[in-house]
């Protein structure tokens, strides 16, 4: 058996420790799991991923920007935006 050696948090450290301690298990047992689950699906086995508005939201926060600073912008309540969307 080999060693592994990983550098961690101690705060992240003491969780993980905690939470396998509640479940039974050593972190070197949970890193042999994780490392198992690896092996046998060929891939990380969570969605690793950085959450990033699509196009048609970061246009949206582009025109709310613009439009909080356009010292001309008119302000509508929201019982005014209602009335407009009832008389569609």
């Amino acid at each position: 058996m080999a060693n592994l050696t990983i550098s961690i948090d101690d705060a992240d450290k003491q969780c993980i420790a905690e939470f396998c301690n509640q479940v039974g298990m050593t972190v070197s047992g949970l890193y042999n799991v994780f490392t198992k689950q690896v092996l046998r699906e060929g891939r990380i086995p969570f969605e690793i991923a950085v959450d990033r508005p699509n196009r048609a939201t970061v246009r949206a926060l582009q025109e709310g920007d613009r439009i909080a600073n356009d010292p001309n912008a008119k302000s509508v309540t929201v019982e005014e935006l209602m009335q407009e969307m009832k008389s569609w």
